[in-house]
């Protein structure tokens, strides 16, 4: 039997679809580890080295807008010629203020729970080296985007192994390897030539999508909380702003209260 001899056109116009779906795998797995890893871990590291501080701005400036807002009760009070009844004025002022103080401790509870201590961070890293490989090569098997002969089982594969790469789960990903080396081998992209231009338009704007997406991400706080980290100087004289702003405040905040201690004093 004679071999076949494929159109030279659709011989490259193969190729190229495997090479785009090739690099879709890669962006999307590059997109998941910045939004899964690398910006929790900045954030991490942010919040035990600087956000700390940003919090104790963030009560001292709440204490100051408490203050001003008592201070403004007051002149109210005294202005309509009312009597000022101070434990009514601090209920109003719980009421005001309670909801904001909660949820932002919630918020502060949430991050440092998410603090994580060296011995953590330099496993995890080992591990991303390792999950990364596996991640994008089952990306290019399981992901529907990418797939467009998903069964029902294949994308609930998917949707597990990308819980299991949120979480770091080894076990679980080298599990999914195993299985997809049986059910799912990893397979040329091949078709007409008007499946395999479909094929091409849509991977080309997956890329595009994701870099965008990609870029985002780089462009975001996080990173500039990066470029901070990474700077000593950045990072000493972050501080020295942040501290310098917790005086100010401070200091405003001791003028408000001197201001309602002489409004009482005249009562």
């Amino acid at each position: 039997m004679e071999n076949i001899t494929l159109d030279p056109e659709y011989e490259n116009l193969i190729i190229e679809v495997n090479k785009l779906k090739e690099k879709v795998a890669e962006k999307i797995a590059e997109r998941d580890l910045l939004a899964f890893h690398v910006i929790p871990d900045i954030e991490s590291k942010y919040m035990n080295k600087i956000g700390i501080l940003e919090n104790d701005a963030f009560i001292a400036n709440l204490k100051l807008l408490r203050a001003n807002r008592k201070l403004e009760l007051y002149k109210e009070k005294i202005k309509l010629k009312r009597p000022i009844d101070e434990k009514e004025i601090e209920e109003q002022l719980d009421v005001e203020f309670d909801e904001i103080e909660d949820e932002y401790n919630e918020l502060q509870e949430e991050a440092f729970l998410d603090l994580e201590d060296e011995f953590t961070d330099k496993v995890t890293e080992e591990l991303l080296k390792l999950l990364n490989v596996i991640y994008k090569n089952l990306i290019k098997r399981l992901s529907p985007l990418i797939n467009f002969d998903n069964t029902r089982i294949d994308n609930q594969l998917y949707e597990l192994l990308e819980k299991s790469y949120r979480e770091l789960d080894l076990s679980m990903m080298t599990k999914l390897q195993t299985i997809c080396e049986h059910i799912k081998p990893d397979s040329l992209a091949i078709g007409d030539v008007k499946t395999l231009e479909k094929a091409k338009n849509r991977y080309l704007n997956l890329i595009s999508e994701n870099e965008e997406i990609i870029l985002h991400i780089k462009c975001s706080d996080s990173f500039d909380k990066k470029r901070i980290l990474e700077d000593e100087n950045l990072t000493r004289r972050t501080k020295e702003e942040i501290n310098n702003e917790i005086s100010k405040i401070e200091e405003e905040t001791k003028k408000v209260e001197k201001e309602i201690k002489k409004l009482q004093k005249n009562l």
